[in-house]
């Protein structure tokens, strides 16, 4: 009696283990992937000039916000900045890539794969060689040190992008809707503007957010085309607590929990979107 007990009760012991080794693994890479943000969350709220000399406690006895707001009276402009030319960037995205990837998927053509393996290929150019011809070119344009030459650097890799991304979400759109609206009179522009983008706002809001994201964390073209004007991205701006003898890793650990938060907003708002389309193409379909 006991042994179909023992051999029934087996697969349960092996399920209830796995999941167990399954959770602890998990939560040690999560533990790990977070473990980096809030090591600088805590340098950050720290006192001294320079923390590092004494790593601080593990655990946050004594907090300071000073850093926060050194950061955020040193950052403010240099953030603001970041996010001008971040927007800036997924609006021209949006306008160029949208209407690309909608035609791409409309008029099908063995030229269609030639543009989308191009565009793909502009996504291994180093940005370092993009960096020095910009810097010539923009020298002669008179657009270095100000927002423009700023916005087009960052986005001759964000396009790409997004048209790639746009495009394979919309050949997923159901050609059916198109031919039923065109059955309807509906013409080209229509059909676009009135079948399709609605049906690819999760792809669109996708595109948005890999385009905002790569503006946001941009640093080699703020660098390269930004460095000796007014106008520098969040990520160059970091240089000010940087000294010939010290480093401020208080202030500069501030400025990256603060540059986070409005990229963690958007990761977070955005999900929901992408998440709540796709559920209601779902149940559409």
């Amino acid at each position: 009696m006991m042994e179909p007990y023992r051999a029934r009760r087996r697969p349960a012991v092996r399920k209830v283990a796995r999941e167990v080794v399954l959770n602890v693994a998990g939560l040690v890479v999560v533990g790990i992937i977070l473990f980096p943000i809030y090591w600088a969350l805590r340098v950050a709220g720290s006192s001294g000039a320079n923390v590092l000399v004494q790593a601080p406690d593990l655990l946050p006895l004594h907090w300071v916000a000073a850093n926060f707001r050194t950061a955020w009276h040193a950052e403010s402009g240099n953030i603001a900045t970041s996010l001008l030319v971040s927007v800036s960037v997924v609006a021209i995205g949006l306008l160029i890539a949208t209407p690309a990837a909608y035609g791409l998927k409309r008029f099908r053509s063995r030229s269609g794969g030639i543009v989308v393996g191009t565009l793909l290929l502009t996504q291994m150019v180093p940005s370092i060689a993009l960096s020095i011809a910009f810097y010539a070119l923009f020298r002669r344009l008179g657009l270095l040190n100000g927002y423009v030459g700023l916005i087009l650097a960052d986005s001759t890799y964000a396009v790409p992008l997004m048209v790639v991304l746009l495009r394979a979400f919309l050949d997923a759109v159901p050609r059916e809707l198109i031919e039923a609206a065109q059955v309807d009179g509906a013409n080209e522009f229509r059909c676009a503007w009135s079948v399709v983008l609605p049906v690819a706002v999760p792809g669109i809001i996708t595109a948005g957010m890999f385009g905002f994201l790569l503006a946001w964390g941009d640093f080699l073209f703020g660098l390269t085309l930004n460095s000796g004007g007014t106008i520098q991205p969040m990520t160059l701006g970091l240089y000010k607590f940087i000294g010939v003898y010290s480093t401020e890793w208080g202030p500069i650990m501030a400025t990256v929990i603060i540059a986070a938060v409005p990229a963690a907003l958007l990761l977070a708002v955005g999900q929901r979107w992408v998440s709540g389309g796709l559920r209601a193409g779902a149940l559409k379909g």
